[in-house]
């Protein structure tokens, strides 16, 4: 065990102090010896850095301003010397196994370059626990030629069930940090283009469901629109940063694009952008997308 790679665990954080030294507690407290915990802080305004203080030089620290989940990436990325990278979020927790079942994976499949677990989500106040609605058995999977036909399949998994070996993740970060969202979409998708990787269904990662989720079971209004947003940017960072991939940007952009206007049109706030990407577009592209994006936008609209 001794002999084996670093593990770099990320925990990124904005403002959620009241999980943080759970988060922080279970990175620490992994049965593999050789790992290390990197806490970003994306300019939290709570006590957040008071709690990443009291830890000394048990953990690493990068404190950063405000700049959303992408750049806490990227920062983390930097910061790390891990030959396998490991993220959690801040509200999120590992079981105590999580890093040495990784390891055992990587290590006993050497052409991998990634291992993604499938979260079991739980409830904050009652410990309730979810299983991932769309079950999987743990092998290998290798869908590199269907994600560059836009094919994608779907990830049953979230932020802190994504681990990485170094040379995978350097092709994939620095990611555009303009999307100040949620960053895992782009970061899956990557990563199934980049290589083949290992999806496994054992439970290694709880992901906490306390009502202000970012994103997960989320049951308001905003939703929708939330979403939606994140698959504008994702396409525009996807069509930018890899050009095998730019039929799947192109589909994600333009249900997102849609879904925007059948509830309200473009806000303000990236309009610009959105609007720039598609004037930069080749005609027969941007001819794709608004026929793609009015069918997205009747399918919501009315429903079928």
């Amino acid at each position: 065990m001794n002999s084996g790679p670093v593990v770099s665990i990320l925990i990124n954080n904005y403002n959620y102090a009241r999980f943080l030294e759970e988060a922080i507690d279970s990175a620490l407290a992994q049965t593999y010896p050789k790992t290390e915990v990197i806490v970003v802080d994306d300019g939290s305004t709570d006590n957040s850095r008071e709690i990443i203080a009291s830890y000394g030089d048990r953990i690493g620290a990068v404190l950063k301003d405000n700049g959303g989940q992408a750049s806490a990436f990227n920062a983390g990325f930097v910061a790390a010397r891990g030959e396998i990278i490991c993220f959690l979020d801040a509200d999120d927790l590992f079981k105590p196994e999580k890093v040495e079942h990784v390891v055992k994976i990587l290590e006993d499949n050497p052409d991998l370059g990634w291992c993604f677990d499938v979260v079991r989500q739980f409830d904050d106040r009652t410990g309730e626990r979810y299983p991932w609605p769309t079950a999987h058995a743990s092998g290998k999977w290798d869908v590199r030629a269907i994600t560059a036909a836009g094919k994608p399949p779907l990830v049953p998994t979230a932020t802190s069930g994504l681990s990485f070996r170094r040379e995978t993740l350097t092709r994939i970060l620095p990611m555009p940090e303009y999307n100040n969202f949620t960053s895992d979409g782009y970061i899956k998708y990557t990563a199934l283009a980049a290589s083949e990787g290992w999806m496994e269904s054992g439970e290694c990662t709880l992901l906490r469901i306390h009502g202000n989720n970012a994103y997960t079971r989320r049951v308001d209004g905003k939703k929708m629109r939330l979403g939606a947003q994140i698959e504008l940017f994702t396409g525009i960072s996807l069509y930018e940063q890899w050009p095998t991939l730019q039929r799947l940007a192109l589909k994600l952009f333009s249900r997102g694009l849609g879904v925007h206007w059948a509830s309200g049109g473009l806000e303000s706030s990236y309009k610009q952008r959105v609007e720039s990407f598609l004037r930069d577009l080749a005609l027969p592209q941007r001819s794709e997308v608004l026929i793609r994006a009015t069918i997205w936008s009747t399918v919501r609209r009315f429903g079928h």
